[in-house]
């Protein structure tokens, strides 16, 4: 929903975005959940021209993380018009590309959401967990911008 105002206005919002967050059971449905909240989001935030890299990033996220951790949170956000997908596992390593070979269907996801995100990362939580994070949009978006602050050091 956007602000009309005019153009003089010194005193305009910035439309506020809704954040979408679910816990996901440890079920292969989990997976659907988290299409579907893509889904939704991207509705509301009338982005559709995200939403193959949207879902395909959630997926990859979201299997990466429940195949370490019974416990996997999805969030989705708006960030300078692009879309950040965070999910939460409570485990804390980092996450690893690792080199398969041509016969391998596992240690895809990372290098699947490096070639669809704009930009991925991961931080550790001081209450326990990590949080793998990738951001769906325009090139220009920056992951400078999704770490400051709340990233462990």
């Amino acid at each position: 929903m956007a602000v009309m105002t005019n153009a003089d206005d010194k005193t305009a919002r910035q439309p506020e975005y809704r954040v979408y967050w679910l816990p996901l059971p440890p079920h292969p449905v989990a997976i659907d959940q988290a299409v579907l909240l893509v889904e939704m989001a991207l509705a509301d935030w009338e982005t559709p021209r995200r939403g193959e890299n949207a879902r395909l990033v959630a997926v990859e996220l979201v299997e990466n993380a429940m195949e370490v951790s019974d416990a996997v949170d999805i969030t989705l956000s708006r960030q300078d018009g692009a879309v950040l997908i965070e999910v939460w596992d409570s485990t804390e390593t980092s996450p690893a590309c690792q080199r398969r070979a041509a016969d391998r269907t596992e240690g895809r996801r990372l290098p699947v959401v490096k070639s669809r995100a704009d930009g991925w990362g991961w931080r550790l939580h001081e209450e326990g967990g990590r949080t793998v994070w990738a951001i769906v949009g325009d090139r220009d978006a920056s992951a400078d911008a999704v770490t400051s602050g709340r990233a462990i050091t």
